[in-house]
């Protein structure tokens, strides 16, 4: 079982980084501005088109960062969604969003 102590701290990383990748997504979903030289406009495409695909990646990362939060709430935080066995604190340190433990994440091969 985690600790009250552990589950805030967890708590507030996750917050942290959901704030963080709000942010990254809405300067990432900035249109390039329409006024400017050629090439500098052919960049700017090119960098917004790279963008969507780092939109997509942050995307999916906020999502699990929102069901972490969701987990924290219902009492269900740091139990694997496979085996249901308690994630490792050191794993949840390093990867709070994770839901499953080592054993399943080495078979599922996702985090």
């Amino acid at each position: 079982m985690l600790s009250e102590q552990f589950l805030e701290k967890q708590k507030n990383a996750l917050l942290k980084e959901k704030i963080r990748l709000e942010e990254e997504i809405v300067k990432l979903k900035k249109y390039p501005d329409d006024d400017g030289l050629e090439d500098d406009r052919v960049q700017e495409l090119s960098d917004y088109e790279t963008n969507l695909s780092i939109d997509a990646q942050l995307e999916l990362l906020l999502k699990k960062v929102k069901s972490a939060l969701r987990a924290i709430e219902a009492g269900k935080y740091g139990v694997c969604k496979v085996c249901g066995a308690q994630i490792e604190e050191k794993r949840l340190v390093a990867m709070p969003y994770t839901d499953l433990c080592v054993t399943c994440r080495k078979k599922n091969g996702s985090s």
